[in-house]
């Protein structure tokens, strides 16, 4: 009968995660810099207390994006034009009290900085700005397109056994010339 305490402790975890607030992708816009489109985010409810946990014991932790560029095609799938992936890593050094932080757009290191400041690590994991997307010139005039974004964060495990993908779901704005971007959740 000693097995009936480890199954509570194991639905008591799974229903407080249950009730936990989902990880979201919010103000996502796609916006004209010239003649780049560039894109801006920000992620709400995805830096829980265990990975701020993780982050605090040294351990390097990153945050992952995906940025994908799409034409829309009556009676067919949907062109892909572009896919973005961006990683936001951060390691903490508990002696020096810094956090390193690099940010990477499709393999290469586009950002390090170092930094002491708490607020300061959780916006760079959180809030992105001027990720470029794709040229003006190259989206032909009359076609529909739009962006799809989503956060991938890690891992939470269920009943201490079983990992589990923390992501956002996908959020869809239209892009192109004179089209109000306003994100909505897509399936």
């Amino acid at each position: 009968m000693k097995i009936w305490p480890v199954i509570a402790a194991c639905l008591a975890a799974s229903l407080s995660l249950v009730r936990a607030e989902a990880p979201s992708l919010s103000d996502v816009k796609a916006t004209l810099d010239g003649d780049l489109y560039v894109a801006s985010a920000r992620l709400k409810g995805g830096l829980t207390p265990e990975i701020l946990e993780e982050i605090d014991a040294g351990l390097e932790t990153t945050i992952g994006y995906r940025f994908n560029v799409y034409r829309r095609r009556a009676g067919l799938p949907d062109e892909t034009l572009l896919k973005r992936r961006l990683r936001c890593t951060v390691r903490h050094d508990a002696l020096t009290r810094q956090y390193t932080l690099t940010r990477r757009i499709d393999g290469e290191v586009q950002d390090t900085r170092v930094t002491g400041d708490p607020q300061g690590m959780r916006d760079f994991l959180t809030v992105l700005d001027h990720v470029p997307l794709v040229r003006r010139s190259e989206l032909a005039a009359g076609q529909d397109y739009y962006l799809r974004a989503k956060s991938e964060i890690g891992f939470i495990w269920r009943f201490y056994l079983i990992p589990w993908p923390l992501d956002t779901a996908w959020a869809r704005i239209p892009i192109g010339a004179g089209e109000s971007a306003t994100p909505h959740a897509s399936p």
